[in-house]
């Protein structure tokens, strides 16, 4: 069976954060090539997401199925069964990661 991979609404916000910045910092052939980046990522961890990293914040808690990848820097978290991977944030690696996470899960980001 294939895995499908879901992005979640507030990921997709994370993602044009992301794509607004590098727009605006870099311009259009640089966001093409991220945005290439970020696609070949997509793919290749929803076909073997445990290539990602374990994140130690979730995992302590019990998580055991969330694992994050870097685009550049940028964190993709994500979480995966036999049928899906879901991706619940993209997130720059110097941003406070249990900080907004705990925004996301208040609904307040």
């Amino acid at each position: 069976m294939t895995r499908r991979a879901v992005i979640l609404n507030g990921a997709k916000a994370d993602f044009r954060e992301i794509k607004s910045y590098v727009k605006k910092q870099f311009g259009d052939l640089e966001w093409a090539q991220v945005n290439q980046q970020f696609k070949d990522a997509i793919v290749r961890i929803t076909a073997n997401p445990r290539l990602g990293t374990r994140i130690e914040e979730l995992s302590d808690l019990g998580f055991g199925n969330y694992r994050e990848t870097l685009v550049r820097q940028t964190r993709v978290v994500y979480e995966f069964d036999h049928q899906q991977l879901v991706v619940h944030l993209f997130i720059h690696a110097k941003r406070d990661f249990k900080t907004h996470l705990e925004k996301r899960l208040m609904g307040q980001s």
